[in-house]
């Protein structure tokens, strides 16, 4: 089979967003509000000294070129989502998030991420850039609607070799127009492969190895397309899921342990209705775990924290976008976009046994012996 890896395909520019190669095992942090301001904090500090095409200094964004930006609208997202105070989303309290992150020049990313925008020219581009930037920091979204358009006859946004563009799109049609077009919920749900699984370029065959984050972000599309939590499709997304849940909570990218495919994952199980930190939405879908251990989605994504701050697994492109996805998945709040109703899980009756009574064992008499007995 193909281990093609959908990062490879798009991650061209990285090489100025590669951040720290960690000589120290990842370190969890007592709480997960101090994993997140730790986090926070390295992203804050991380804003790279680099040329930018315009203006010509250092940008104040985690990537060079607004054209092929990789890192930049995943942390502006964490940023804001760290930045809420209320139980409902404030787009003031995420643009001033994100406007007061500024580097040693006292740039943020704002200009950068104008420039972004403007180079959002495809489906998906502009889907991406809405759902992870506009919209979570209420800024203008009318060429973006524009530029997303409608689906495709088939009900995709783009080829299949960029499927996430038409999940994306599915994503930013819900945050838009309140609703996904049929048409592209069923293309969504015919990308399926028998595994229950999605792979980058939307092959059904074993051709292509599925992903954890292609499939993340199907479940979050389909649920925001109206799909039910108790649907087929999805029942049989989050059993792959749970089949694919290394022993310590966390999942991996073809073989590495990954803070990007565990948040994908644990917005996914959100999506559906389930809470990540409690055991009943994998025991739930995947009987045969329920005699395993089981760690939640806060203690997995601590685990793979650094001292710096910093989230990632063994292997990562950048630190920065690591560290980005990684927030959004302990924060849950802007991401996933759409959310069934709240599973509430009964816990199964304590094993009781029904008591016996007890076996009267046979008392032993003593024989005395008298002394006069002589056989």
């Amino acid at each position: 089979m193909s281990h093609v890896r959908r990062a490879v395909a798009c991650c061209g520019a990285l090489a100025v967003t590669l951040s720290l190669a960690f000589s120290t095992a990842p370190v969890a942090h007592a709480t997960t509000p101090t994993v997140i301001a730790h986090a926070i904090a390295y992203l804050s500090a991380s804003p790279p000294q680099i040329p930018l095409k315009v203006p010509a200094s250092g940008s104040g964004a985690w990537d060079m070129d607004p054209a092929s930006q990789f890192a930049t609208t995943e942390v502006v997202l964490a940023i804001a989502e760290a930045g809420q105070s209320g139980s409902s989303w404030s787009t003031a309290q995420a643009f001033g998030a994100v406007s007061g992150t500024t580097n040693p020049q006292g740039q943020s990313p704002l200009d950068f991420l104008n420039l972004v925008a403007a180079d959002a020219t495809t489906p998906g581009q502009a889907a991406k850039y809405l759902v992870l930037v506009a919209k979570p920091l209420g800024l203008g979204t009318g060429a973006l609607a524009t530029t997303i358009g409608s689906p495709n006859p088939n009900g995709s946004f783009a080829t299949d070799l960029h499927f996430t563009d038409t999940l994306f799109a599915a994503l930013a049609k819900k945050l838009l127009v309140g609703s996904v077009a049929a048409s592209t919920v069923a293309y969504i749900e015919s990308k399926q492969q028998a595994a229950g699984s999605w792979a980058y370029n939307a092959d059904t065959t074993t051709g292509t190895d599925p992903d954890i984050d292609t499939t993340g972000l199907a479940v979050q599309a389909l649920i925001a397309g109206g799909v039910a939590q108790n649907d087929p499709v999805i029942t049989h997304a989050l059993t792959w899921l749970a089949s694919q849940q290394n022993a310590d909570g966390t999942w991996s990218f073809f073989g590495d342990e990954s803070a990007e495919s565990t948040s994908r994952a644990v917005l996914a199980v959100t999506a559906a209705g389930y809470d990540p930190n409690a055991r009943c939405w994998r025991d739930t879908v995947l009987p045969t775990a329920t005699a395993e251990p089981f760690v939640g989605a806060d203690a997995a994504l601590a685990s793979l924290a650094h001292p710096n701050g910093s989230i990632s697994g063994p292997n990562v492109f950048s630190a920065s976008y690591a560290t980005g996805q990684a927030v959004q998945g302990l924060e849950r709040s802007w991401l996933p976009v759409a959310r069934a109703t709240d599973v509430t899980c009964v816990p199964p009756p304590p094993v009781t046994t029904t008591p016996t009574t007890p076996v009267a064992m046979p008392v032993a008499v003593p024989v005395v012996v008298s002394p006069a007995f002589t056989g």
